[in-house]
């Protein structure tokens, strides 16, 4: 089966309210890549999950958007020192970056959270260097680790399938293991 073939399959399954467990039994005879279909399955957040953690993920989705404004006037404000229109494409291109993460919390993107943490964490050493300046630095230090934060819990809430380092979860003999 095509990755788009199983995504819909587990999609349908998940809608009828069978386990992911149930899913990835079923599944996995025609499936080529039991990887591939564990993070599949875990990268899918139930509907209920959905439905439950609601309002955490619309937090999330307002916090970006702040962030995304701050980074328009820091963009701005470093481009500045570049000088001619750059100031106003660095803003644009700050900006960008946390609506696009954004767009993809609100689609309930697994990748877009993993890809945030992942890019967060990078970041912050340069951040932690930037404190002692002040100014906007600190700010955007403390948002950067405020969405750090609020992202690792609402992915760990949405998709509970995944260890911390973003794999499925596996078992002590190294099988796939699911919670929903």
């Amino acid at each position: 089966m095509k990755k788009q073939a199983i995504q819909q399959a587990i999609d349908q399954a998940l809608a009828q309210g069978k386990s992911k467990q149930a899913i990835y039994n079923e599944l996995q005879a025609s499936a080529a890549n039991p990887g591939q279909l564990a993070y599949l399955l875990a990268a899918t957040a139930t509907p209920a999950r959905r439905q439950q953690h609601q309002v955490k993920n619309h937090t999330l989705i307002a916090v970006m958007m702040g962030f995304s404004l701050l980074s328009l006037g820091v963009g701005y404000q470093s481009g500045q020192l570049l000088g001619g229109q750059s100031s106003v494409w660095m803003a644009l291109f700050s900006a960008l970056v946390p609506a696009a993460f954004a767009a993809g919390f609100s689609r309930w993107m697994a990748a877009a959270f993993n890809v945030y943490i992942l890019y967060a964490l990078i970041q912050i050493p340069q951040l932690v260097s930037q404190l002692p300046s002040g100014g906007w630095a600190v700010v955007q230090g403390a948002m950067t680790l405020l969405t750090l934060l609020l992202t690792w819990h609402v992915r760990s809430l949405a998709f509970p399938d995944f260890n911390p380092m973003a794999m499925p979860r596996r078992d002590a003999q190294g099988q796939f293991v699911f919670r929903d």
